[in-house]
């Protein structure tokens, strides 16, 4: 295999990886606000999915998702910045 495939399959996995960031990032605020919105709770999941502790879970995965995202973009930034 050629090392520059291997290069540019590096670089869209790495790539894939920050937009799946962005995305739970997005997907946990639309919980949050789903969640502490008044609704009838009809069913199982809509209680489920209006729980304050589910919507502080998914608060807490969004920070921490955003949190990985900025330190693995510095770390990224550092490196290239260090190379020769």
């Amino acid at each position: 295999m050629k090392k520059s495939l291997i290069l540019i399959s590096v670089g869209v996995f790495n790539f894939l990886h920050g937009i799946f960031h962005i995305i739970q990032f997005v997907q946990s605020m639309l919980l949050v606000a789903y969640s502490t919105e008044g609704h009838n709770h009809e069913s199982w999941i809509e209680k489920i999915m209006h729980s304050p502790i589910f919507a502080m879970f998914w608060a807490i995965v969004g920070i921490v998702t955003l949190i990985i995202g900025i330190k693995d973009f510095i770390h990224h930034r550092r490196c290239e910045k260090h190379k020769h």
